[in-house]
This record gives structure tokens, sequence and C-alpha cells, in this order.
């Protein structure tokens, strides 16, 4: 792959998964408020909302799977580098693939099976026992959400291969991180 599609593929990616976050901050917002409401409700009013599981719920799981193809765009996630920085510069890419490729492994497998899953409850027509919302769409979303937690994985391999094999990434946004110390 050239530069030149990498790094399109890397400004699609951010784009799309930037927009996937705020579509998960807004469910975040809904989420909250419904929470809110019903602990005002259930205290003051003795008359708590019957749904708030439901919401509560089907938003975390939009929540979690729209807004983690950014975090990994970003290289966002949570590290503990105490072992890491411990190594030499040029030890520590190395290693970052292995865990990206490893990381690739684990996501093929579960985004194929959040789609198997998505497809069953389509198939199987599951709703939500208060408002009778279809399970399936959210499932779906999921799928689709997880797929840009894919293409972040397969960004930062190739920006760990090509920097492992010394070409130049200085060109590639932020997404692969310099490694000093």
């Amino acid at each position: 792959m050239s530069g030149g599609t990498i790094n399109a593929l890397i400004r699609l990616n951010g784009r799309v998964t930037y927009w996937l976050a705020l579509i998960a901050a807004a469910f975040l917002v809904i989420v909250a408020t419904v929470t809110f409401c019903d602990v005002i409700a259930r205290y003051f009013l003795l008359k708590p909302f019957t749904f708030t599981v439901e919401v509560t719920e089907l938003g975390m799981a939009l929540i979690v799977f729209l807004a983690v193809g950014l975090v990994t765009h970003d290289d966002s996630h949570i590290n503990v580098d105490v072992v890491i920085l411990r190594l030499s510069t040029a030890v520590r890419p190395v290693l970052l693939l292995i865990t990206y490729v490893l990381a690739l492994a684990y996501l093929v497998t579960m985004i194929w099976r959040l789609w198997l899953q998505a497809f069953h409850l389509l198939d199987k027509g599951d709703v939500t026992p208060i408002w009778a919302v279809p399970y399936w769409p959210v499932a779906i979303t999921m799928a689709v959400g997880s797929l840009f937690l894919l293409t972040g994985t397969i960004i930062h391999i190739i920006g760990y291969v090509r920097r492992i094999r010394g070409a130049d990434v200085s060109h590639l946004p932020t997404t692969v991180k310099p490694l000093t110390d």
C-alpha cells in the first residue's frame, strides 16, 4: 500500500470514528438524562420509570461499540508502560506490533461472532420486554462499530511494520505515536 493510500485510509477512519463517537456521546447524554429523571421520579414522586433498564442496556452497548473505534484510532487506550519504557526504542515497535497482531486475531473472532449474533437476533425477532424494541438493530450497530476498531488496529499494524522496516513514518498522523524515552 502506498503512503497516500494509507494516509487516505487513516483520514477516513479518523472522520468516521469521530462521528460515531459523537453519536455515542449523544447516547451517553440520553442514558444519563433518563437515569437522572428516573432517580428524581423514584425518590420524589414515588413513580419510577419502567423503561430505564432498557434504555441503559441498549444505550451502553451503543456507547461502547460506537466510541471504541475513535479510542483505537487515537491510540487512547489506557496503557501501563512500566515494562515498555525499560525496553530500547528498537524493541518497542516489535513488541507493539506483536500486541496489535494478537489483538487483530482476537478482534476478527469477536467481530465475526457479533455479526452472527446480530443475524441470529434478526431471525429470532427478540425484543425488549417493556417497549418491545427489537435487539437486532442494536446488535448490527455494535458489529458495524466494531469494524472501526478493526480498521484502527490494522492502521497501527501498518504503522509499526513501516517503523520496523525503517520507513519514514513522520508523514503518518499521530495515530502511530513516537516511541521516545
